[in-house]
């Protein structure tokens, strides 16, 4: 009995696994600017600039054959920040695991963070003063100290026979 489950453990043993290598598609170089920039805020140039900027924080040392490579993880990165996917839906973008994206997000946030020191917030209350005066200037909007994004979306107004329930004329929308 001995025998049956020694041998039985040593064939599970033997039998390994076969690995799987997704084919990564890779954006950059499959679409044009403007359909990076829809998909992810960049266009090419300033995603491969974003690329060097972080490299050597993003870089791993690997014996692996198959490493993923440094445009798509800051791509993996850009694309759930810019849509706010889930991991499971840019990691079938990317031809990438979920285990694989959740700590691409994670690792290039964190170089991004530690590089780009153009991104500041005014700490101290004379340069929250300035920085809300200036706001107030561009678009009379009080009380403003940044702007995170600055992407104005375009709201579709009702249409249709419900048209005049929604219509407020005390307060225009045009």
């Amino acid at each position: 009995m001995a025998g049956l489950i020694l041998f039985n453990f040593i064939n599970r043993r033997a039998i390994r696994r076969e690995r799987v290598f997704r084919d990564r598609s890779d954006d950059l170089d499959s679409l044009n600017d403007d359909q990076l920039i829809a998909r992810y805020r960049f266009p090419k140039r300033c995603i491969m600039e974003l690329t060097d900027t972080v490299r050597d924080l993003i870089e791993r040392p690997t014996v692996r054959s198959h490493a993923i490579p440094l445009h798509i993880q800051v791509m993996t990165t850009l694309r759930i920040l810019a849509k706010g996917d889930y991991l499971s839906e840019i990691a079938d973008i990317h031809g990438i695991s979920i285990a694989s994206s959740s700590r691409i997000v994670h690792t290039v946030c964190d170089a991004i963070c530690r590089r780009l020191h153009n991104i500041k917030f005014p700490t101290d209350p004379a340069q929250q003063r300035d920085s809300k005066e200036k706001f107030y200037k561009i678009c009379k909007f009080p009380k403003v100290l940044g702007a995170i994004d600055g992407t104005l979306i375009p709201i579709q107004g009702m249409a249709g026979v419900d048209e005049p329930n929604y219509m407020q004329e005390a307060i225009p929308c045009h």
